[in-house]
């Protein structure tokens, strides 16, 4: 399905600050993160809450801009680095690295993780709130 062909309301989520990078979790439909030109990284789940981050770290010392934001793929590890060289690590707890969707009932067996992914992804599209921010 071509972006174009869909229906759902456009997310859009103010951080309130220049945005340097931004990156989707690999193992959730829901989850991304957010570096900002103050050197924070924000971290998102819009499964969880929609409407702001779920939590929020410095992560370049001295408000320089974070550049770039990465995922480990298999482990709750998240990079950024900054304009300086610098390269900062940080772990995600348990409520933000709960991993991939896994059928929880009859209905869902049989299911790839992908199709129940998007499935958690069009919920959260579907309940989105009518009104304008």
């Amino acid at each position: 399905m071509w972006l174009t062909d869909m229906k759902a309301p456009i997310v859009r989520f103010d951080v309130r600050c220049p945005v340097g990078d931004i990156q989707w979790a690999p193992y959730s439909s829901t989850v991304f993160a957010a570096v900002t030109s103050e050197g924070e990284l924000k971290v998102y789940d819009l499964n969880q809450e929609k409407h702001r981050e779920l939590c929020r770290f410095t992560a370049i010392g001295g408000k320089q801009p974070a550049l770039h934001v990465a995922f480990n793929k298999h482990d709750p590890i998240i990079l950024v680095g900054d304009e300086r060289s610098g390269v900062n690590s940080f772990k995600l707890s348990n409520i933000l690295y709960q991993g991939p969707e896994v059928a929880k009932d009859e209905k869902d067996a049989g299911k790839s993780t992908q199709t129940l992914e998007i499935e958690k992804l069009a919920r959260f599209l579907n309940s989105m709130d009518r009104v304008k921010y």
